[in-house]
């Protein structure tokens, strides 16, 4: 009996689990961001080296909004959307400062599929 409880129980956990938001921890968002980076843009170690203070800085920032305008109880879709695209812009012109140009043109790319997939997810939705 305890073992199908315990069986139960991290049965339970294990679907709950893949209920969580897609974010994730700061941590794993982080890895995923370099990790797509990485391979959009070609990067090798030393260039992963230059960018991940400036990824780990926006992501920094972003959270901070974030929770900024949790705690005002303003969550306004379209100043969260607005305040996105700034943010990445700065980040983007950080990251081209290190980047080569070639690389510049690849992150360009890079966030208009991210554009895309996420205006996808979102008509999904709805």
């Amino acid at each position: 009996m305890k073992k199908l409880f315990v069986f139960v129980m991290v049965a339970a956990l294990a679907i709950g689990s893949s209920f969580a938001q897609p974010g994730g921890d700061p941590a794993e968002r982080l890895q995923r961001e370099i990790d797509g980076l990485t391979t959009a843009l070609g990067l090798s170690k030393e260039d992963v080296a230059k960018i991940t203070p400036i990824v780990t800085e926006a992501q920094k920032k972003q959270s901070e909004a974030w929770a900024k305008m949790r705690e005002s109880g303003n969550m306004d879709r379209e100043k969260m959307r607005e305040e996105r695209t700034k943010m990445t812009a700065e980040t983007d012109k950080a990251l081209k400062a290190v980047l080569t140009a070639e690389q510049g043109v690849k992150l360009d790319a890079f966030r208009k599929q991210q554009a895309e997939e996420r205006a996808k997810r979102m008509q999904e939705r709805q």
